[in-house]
């Protein structure tokens, strides 16, 4: 944001306030400075008047100009086209030196002697406005001829560059910083008058209708007005140079020059746009595709989206005959939201629009009027056609004692009133009572909770001017749950390390065709990315596996022969619930080549990849899974129960998967995180006694699941027997439909030793047991 002294200074006086005062106030109050520079015009350089202007006798694109000066008349040869007689110009005097480095001196031009120049904005070190030489006109100020250009203060400025933040809408407009800015001097903003309109004067309503749906989130305003002629003063233009303000006709110079002194987002249109010949133009503003306000012609042409962009078909300009102002505001967070990853070939009104403008309309319509009488030949209609959206005043109860804790030091209750209502909010309070309800203006929207309110009042009276303290420290138990859950992840992934797996990590999104593919949960579609990073990370991932799959996949084509890797990190639910999980994948040789295996290491199978796990977790159970998605084989697939609770799954890769990775055979385990143990180590007793452990091989029908006989065991088995375990699994042809499982059973007591006799008879009532229930034998 760009402004200057004198430009601030038409809304408050700040003219005896030395430039450095203001730029520390500016960065005081938040509003940071990036960059101040002077505007000094040379001396020698005055007021002059064109006389006369002839062609030159020896050259087609050279002039020559008598020029008053005010002491005297001087010869001056000039090559711009736009010089003519009347006119009042910049005239550099012999022994003038330009911002250039250009010395004047007198010189013949074509053997015609020439005592001066005429300059253009640009060669006097302002920005550039024309093609030509600069026509001075009384908006800089009476102008006298032979007066210094160095003695008028409009164009002998001090031009401040603020760095705004995004969410100081507020504050992108001369009122705007000037509005901040009066409360740190404790000054009167001025207000503007307004022109009254002439009693015979036509309405607005004779040349103009609005039509609206109840469900626009916009407010509007239109003015009208029959055109003659428009001319754009001669501060207006450089000033909008200054600002780096490009427009591209006399009529967008005065609505970009209005637009950026008041903050409101101005607009003007053809009326022909909306009317047939002389009709009443009909302007229907309703929602479009894109649930944002638009404007429609009578062809049911949309011609703007509210905030965002005007068709240029419509756009008005100096040559039309009778031309409709807009002044328009909606709530920046509609159309940020709204307006975000939709090409909509927005202009430069999105920028404010989105960060947001002024909501007084009127205010930025009656400034636009006064901009265009100064030197333009128009015609208004009395009145103007509105339609405001209602919005809810927001109100926020602040207690002095909530904000003395947050400021270090208590701010006198008639001090907060004042600054708050300098601002522009409103305040109701009771003097004897500690809260205060404050009316949040609506051109404050990023005002939303007591620490905005407080930021407020603590950047005017300056943070230097508050009182400093002692940081006071007392250090507070680390023991609080994020810790917990570090250590958890630590403690697993240091396991995991020593079990042989290395730690990989990927981007939380994956390929939505590819969880297709596999089957996994993918994202409603209402909560799809808006704006993926590329094509192939388009979706949340609901899944680690696929992504360490890939990484697998691309070690092994590094010539690679066993990969074990793991991660953990965060899934997503179709209703994007985001929950941590852990995830194993071992693919390629178990071991490595060594003297005994002969160099020839075997693949890694279910049961070893159980065991790595198992190094991990501690002891778990596995259990047939039944929902086998897309990535896992339903042959070797089982559920990994924890503590009794279902965890996650572990399985062997299915085939058609690994074909097309080129994997060797892989086996994946995929866990929630939460349901892995992590609690206080709980000390027991254990016995001192040497304990025994006995073989018992059963035959056990092949559909039964092993299961449910050590469910019934667990049941059924004495304290005495401490642990139990399957150590093989026999087929054979001649057991017909039955299995043979060994099972080592180990007994301990914590008061004897036992005897050969008491073993065996817990033995065999233990398998009665279990004949009675299955119908198992021994073998």
């Amino acid at each position: 944001m760009i402004v200057t002294k004198q430009w601030l200074n038409e809304w408050i006086e700040i003219d005896a306030i030395d430039t450095d005062k203001i730029v520390l106030a500016l960065n005081a109050i938040g509003l940071e400075v990036d960059g101040v520079h002077q505007l000094r015009l040379p001396q020698n350089v005055v007021v002059g008047e064109v006389l006369s202007c002839e062609k030159h006798p020896n050259a087609d694109k050279l002039n020559v100009c008598q020029v008053n000066v005010g002491e005297s008349v001087q010869q001056i040869v000039c090559g711009a086209k736009n010089v003519a007689a009347g006119q009042k110009v910049a005239v550099a005097l012999i022994g003038a030196e330009l911002p250039d480095g250009i010395k004047i001196k007198k010189a013949k031009l074509r053997d015609v002697e020439s005592c001066g120049m005429i300059c253009s904005s640009t060669e006097l070190g302002l920005p550039k406005i024309n093609d030509g030489i600069m026509i001075l006109d009384e908006s800089i100020g009476a102008l006298e001829i032979g007066k210094p250009l160095c003695d008028y203060p409009l164009l002998n400025d001090d031009v401040i560059e603020i760095g705004l933040t995004p969410n100081r809408g507020d504050c992108q407009s001369i009122y705007g910083v000037a509005r901040d800015l009066s409360v740190y001097f404790d000054l009167e903003v001025k207000t503007l008058n307004q022109k009254e309109e002439e009693e015979n004067q036509p309405g607005v309503g004779r040349v103009l209708h609005l039509q609206g749906s109840e469900a626009l989130n916009s407010s509007y305003m239109y003015k009208v007005f029959d055109n003659t002629e428009i001319a754009v003063p001669l501060l207006v233009e450089l000033r909008l140079g200054i600002a780096e303000v490009e427009s591209s006709c006399l009529l967008g110079k005065l609505i970009d020059y209005s637009t950026y002194v008041t903050g409101v987002l101005l607009r003007a249109y053809n009326h022909a746009c909306f009317c047939e010949q002389e009709d009443k133009a009909k302007i229907v503003i309703i929602k479009d595709e894109n649930n944002l306000d638009a404007l429609y012609a009578l062809d049911k042409e949309k011609v703007a989206i509210t905030g965002i962009a005007q068709m240029s078909q419509c756009k008005a300009n100096a040559l039309d005959k009778r031309i409709i102002v807009e002044a328009n505001y909606t709530h920046p967070e509609i159309i940020a939201s709204l307006s975000a990853n939709k090409k909509l070939g927005a202009d430069k009104h999105l920028y404010r629009s989105s960060r947001g403008s002024e909501p007084s309309l009127g205010f930025g319509i009656h400034y636009f009027m006064k901009m265009l009488t100064k030197r333009s030949s128009v015609m208004f209609y009395a009145d103007a056609q509105q339609m405001i959206h209602d919005v809810e005043e927001r109100v926020l109860n602040v207690h002095q004692s909530d904000l003395t804790a947050m400021i270090g030091e208590e701010i006198p209750k008639s001090r907060i009133i004042k600054i708050l209502k300098h601002l522009g909010f409103g305040v109701n309070f009771a003097f004897e009572q500690d809260v205060m309800n404050v009316k949040i203006p609506q051109f404050r929207t990023d005002v939303v909770n007591v620490q905005d309110i407080c930021e407020e009042i603590v950047r005017i009276v300056g943070i230097d001017n508050i009182t400093s303290k002692p940081f006071e420290f007392a250090e507070k138990s680390k023991i609080n749950q994020p810790y917990l859950d570090f250590k958890k992840r630590q403690m697993y992934r240091y396991r995991a390390v020593a079990a042989g797996f290395f730690e990989t990590l990927h981007f939380v999104f994956d390929d939505s065709e590819k969880a297709k593919q596999f089957h996994l949960p993918r994202l409603e579609e209402a909560l799809e990315v808006a704006n993926p990073i590329t094509s192939e990370l388009n979706t949340l991932r609901s899944s680690l596996i696929p992504n360490i799959l890939n990484a697998v996949s691309n070690n092994l084509k590094f010539g690679k022969k066993r990969v074990a890797l793991f991660e953990v990190g965060s899934v997503f639910s179709a209703k994007r619930e985001e929950s941590k999980k852990i995830a194993f994948v071992f693919s390629g040789e178990n071991g490595l080549p060594e003297i005994a295996n002969h160099g020839k290491p075997s693949e890694i199978d279910f049961f070893a990849f159980a065991s790595k796990i198992q190094n991990v977790l501690g002891h778990f159970t596995l259990l047939p899974f039944v929902e086998v998605n897309g990535l896992c084989s339903p042959y070797e697939a089982a559920c990994v129960i924890i503590d009794g609770v279902e965890a996650g799954f572990m399985a062997r890769v299915n085939v058609q998967v690994e074909k097309e990775l080129d994997l060797a055979r892989t086996y994946i385990c995929e866990l929630d995180f939460n349901a892995l143990s992590y609690g206080r180590k709980i000390a027991k007793e254990y016995s001192k006694l040497p304990s025994s452990s006995r073989d018992l091989s059963l035959l056990v029908d092949v559909t039964m699941q092993y299961a449910q006989l050590e469910a019934f065991i667990n049941t059924i088995a004495p304290k005495e027997l401490i642990k139990f375990a399957v150590i093989d699994r026999y087929v054979h042809e001649s057991l017909g439909n039955k299995v043979s499982l060994t099972l080592k059973l180990q007994f301990q007591s914590m008061d004897k030793t036992f005897e050969e006799e008491e073993i065996a008879s817990m033995v065999e009532k233990l398998l009665l047991q279990i004949q009675e229930k299955f119908g198992i034998t021994i073998r």
